[in-house]
């Protein structure tokens, strides 16, 4: 991911995020509270709220997720790129591996 960058118009609300992960790793986010940890999360999945745009390149398997179509999104999103919402026990089952 490079340079992720949201915004409510012309407000930067998470400013130029990169990081990269190689192919089978896995990350969280962490921060302080209202530090863009779930903004980013949602510009990557391709959620962001209406009224909120992303820029930036946040590249899947040599594809740029931001580029893609909601149905490409579908494609990629659960089985391939997933998240885990901020509730984890009403998202998580026990006795599944991640």
């Amino acid at each position: 991911m490079e340079d992720l960058t949201a915004a409510v118009g012309t407000v930067e609300v998470v400013h130029q995020v990169s990081f990269a992960l190689e192919a089978g790793q896995r990350t969280g986010l962490i921060g302080e509270s209202g530090s863009g940890k779930t903004l980013t999360a949602l510009a990557i999945m391709g959620l962001l709220p209406e009224g909120l745009s992303a820029n930036g390149r946040v590249l899947y398997r040599g594809r740029d997720l931001l580029a893609m179509s909601e149905r490409e999104l579908c494609a990629v999103r659960g089985d391939r790129v997933a998240m885990i919402f901020q509730e984890p026990m009403t998202a998580l089952n026990p006795v599944m591996k991640i």
